[in-house]
């Protein structure tokens, strides 16, 4: 998920592709072709800078990321109907730039600049706020089975961990992090929608991040695409055997497999940031962060 205060020279660029189905070249991330049929069912404006929406399966709402207008405490956390209706505007109030969020029982946590917020779902107030030590730009939030909180820092090339003693710290640094941003947790493994490694004191870069996973346990980083897709957001479970990964800088959404396998998915327009995808409902969120809208779709599975 990428802030609306970055430096644009950082989403300079567009993310071609030359797809050859069944393509097994050595050393090189294999494409297929995908034309799922999208149904726009609900255009939500009025979400200023939004970044990120979840599924609440207990209260069936959801609730999105709003960063407001680059003023103080202007950030918040809006709850909105499945059919794109805004039930409550300022849910959560008072944050600064708020970005991933996760759910842990009756708690939300949300990344806020360089702290992680804890908030009360039965009333939207804030319970508690860390600091991350040294962090510079935390972004996607991710929660384990056993309710250890992972929240990525994309400027540090970071994973924080809040464990389920309080702990807020620095879990892992690697550049083989890629400026980690979109997470996903699935048992032991943690998925990693890489931004693209920027090169130190070259702000005109144009990087281009991976999908990675990162073995929990051991903390190895291993790359699922071969090659670097571009500057990779949102991350979600597309079924059984394969993801749903966004491009921040060019809107576009592409299908992997675990094994790596690439599929063009859907083109939204540039700024799409933390998605979210329920395989039950066959229903896509695409928070589109410089559009200041929610753009919920219904998936046909072919």
């Amino acid at each position: 998920m990428l802030i609306k205060k970055i430096l644009p020279a950082l989403i300079l660029g567009s993310v071609l592709f030359s797809c050859k189905e069944g393509s097994k070249t050595k050393g090189t991330t294999k494409m297929e072709a995908a034309a799922p049929k999208l149904e726009l069912i609900a255009e939500v404006k009025g979400l200023a800078h939004c970044e990120s929406v979840v599924f609440d399966t207990k209260r069936n709402v959801l609730y999105v990321s709003v960063q407001g207008e680059n003023e103080p405490n202007d950030g918040s956390i809006a709850k909105v109907s499945l059919d794109g209706e805004i039930l409550v505007a300022n849910f959560v109030q008072g944050l600064n730039d708020p970005k991933g969020i996760a759910l842990l029982v009756d708690k939300l946590y949300v990344s806020d600049g360089k702290e992680l917020v804890e908030a009360d779902l039965n009333t939207g107030g804030v319970l508690q706020k860390y600091p991350g030590k040294d962090a510079e730009f935390l972004n996607d939030v991710a929660v384990d089975k056993d309710g250890n909180v992972y929240v990525s820092d994309m400027a540090t090339s970071s994973i924080y961990k809040l464990d389920t003693k309080g702990n807020f710290e620095n879990w892992l640094t690697s550049d083989d992090l890629e400026d980690p941003n979109g997470l996903l947790i699935d048992h032991n493994t943690l998925y990693i929608a890489a931004w693209g490694k920027r090169n130190s004191g070259n702000t005109t870069s144009n990087p281009k991040g991976r999908l990675l996973k990162l073995d929990i346990p051991n903390k190895k980083i291993t790359p699922i695409t071969a090659e670097p897709l571009g500057n990779l957001d949102g991350l979600q479970t597309y079924d059984n055997s394969s993801f749903l990964v966004s491009d921040w800088s060019t809107g576009s959404l592409y299908k992997i497999s675990k094994g790596g396998t690439v599929s063009p998915f859907f083109t939204a327009e540039p700024s799409v940031g933390d998605i979210m995808y329920l395989p039950s409902k066959h229903l896509l969120g695409l928070p589109m962060n410089k559009q200041s809208k929610l753009l919920l779709y219904r998936v046909t599975v072919k």
